[in-house]
């Protein structure tokens, strides 16, 4: 059953063409991605298909009815929207919050009705946001915000549920745990989803199909194996990169092969090896002192590499939740061998990163300066059972230099 058709539709806004000649169909239980460079038209085309924005030609079918027919409240009672940016300006409560999901079902003059209590306390189930049942909206963390927000969409109660960049402000924990939240909506309750997504890998790893946009049109869908091709990277996001595919569950990875070398001031590179958040702000700093810098091994959807990413650091990137490959590390050791420094962060060490910290190891031999950021003490983030703790105390013996805090990082190299 097709629940979401579009033909030949063009919109945009003040009757300029933003969407040219968008054709697509969307069926019962599809989760679909929507992804393109900044600018494309992806969040264009989820306000035309709710009505927010007007097309110009062509038509929209929800459940083979033109959304021109539909009254607002119609199209709500179908379709639930998630929106990239969120914003409750009362401290409503979250119980409050949820049951606004009603509103398209209550009349002018009625009041809620016992169905709509059930399906407010059966959208804060699915969710998982019972504990914040009575929290005012206004003390959440941006996480938890979402999650109520997705909450109040489900207790729409809709056949479609449309998500704008959802995850896009969200910690890579949080982003796991909103979609795999939705990818269970779609499978047990038959909840169509089109998604955008800005991050190819969460695209890939979730979405059953993709449509890649170009400025403002369809360059291409289907299965991710076929549209997350080098070929259309280098086209539409103009970039060279290599497609992998991840040996635990066969989902796909991007990992971009050409990047900007930053040598701004000092003409020096440092390789930074941190992981799990512990790196952003180091990585910053950095480049913005003009060095050249390096950074691994860090996983796909680490913050760290998003950070790394952002900046344009030659990174070298793992598959997502993978352990460190011999080829990565291989990489990895590349990169010191080309740096004049290395700076270890107090990233968590576990079996699967544990090559992360002999690395630094291999750096002190090879007559590198080695640097050793630790607030926490080692014995807090060694997930190894002291095998962590035992090459760390090894490294600070060989003339590896521990450091309190990310001042000293920097006065060190200053």
């Amino acid at each position: 059953m097709v629940k979401l058709e579009i033909k030949n539709m063009y919109a945009g806004y003040d009757r300029k063409h933003v969407l040219k000649d968008i054709n697509m169909k969307v069926n019962q239980g599809d989760f679909l991605g929507i992804i393109g460079p900044n600018g494309c038209g992806k969040s264009t085309l989820i306000r035309a298909i709710t009505g927010v924005v007007d097309y110009i030609r062509g038509d929209i079918l929800l459940d083979g009815i033109s959304v021109r027919e539909m009254r607002r409240k119609d199209i709500a009672k179908r379709a639930a929207v998630v929106p990239q940016n969120t914003f409750i300006g009362f401290p409503f409560t979250v119980w409050e919050v949820v049951l606004m999901g009603r509103n398209p079902y209550i009349g002018r003059f009625e009041s809620l009705k016992e169905e709509d209590y059930e399906l407010a306390h059966r959208a804060i189930n699915i969710t998982g946001i019972e504990k914040l049942k009575d929290r005012r909206v206004n003390t959440l963390s941006g996480g938890e915000l979402q999650r109520v927000v997705i909450a109040r969409a489900v207790a729409q109660d809709p056949e479609l549920l449309l998500l704008d960049e959802a995850t896009a402000h969200l910690d890579i924990g949080h982003k796991i745990e909103v979609m795999d939240m939705i990818k269970k909506m779609n499978r047990e309750e038959d909840v169509t989803v089109v998604s955008v997504h800005h991050n190819l890998d969460i695209a890939a790893r979730y979405c059953d199909r993709l449509i890649l946009m170009d400025k403002g049109r369809i360059r291409t869908m289907g299965e991710p194996e076929k549209v997350l091709t080098p070929g259309h990277l280098r086209a539409v996001y103009g970039i060279e990169a290599e497609v992998h595919e991840n040996p635990r569950d066969g989902t796909l990875y991007i990992s971009p092969i050409e990047r900007k070398e930053i040598y701004r001031t000092f003409g020096k590179r440092v390789h930074v090896i941190c992981g799990g958040g512990t790196g952003g702000k180091l990585l910053t700093a950095l480049v913005d002192e003009g060095y050249g810098v390096s950074a691994g091994v860090l996983n796909i959807m680490d913050t760290d590499l998003e950070r790394a990413e952002f900046l344009d650091v030659d990174v070298v990137a793992e598959a997502p939740f993978s352990h460190v490959s011999r080829e990565r590390q291989r990489d990895n050791i590349r990169k010191i061998e080309e740096a004049e420094t290395v700076i270890l962060t107090d990233f968590p060490v576990g079996p699967g990163n544990l090559s992360n910290l002999t690395d630094g190891m291999k750096a002190l031999d090879m007559g590198k300066r080695v640097i050793m950021l630790d607030r926490t003490g080692m014995e807090n983030r060694d997930h190894t059972g002291g095998e962590a703790t035992a090459i760390h105390r090894q490294m600070c013996e060989r003339g590896a230099i521990s450091v309190p805090s990310l001042k000293a990082v920097t006065d060190m190299l200053g």
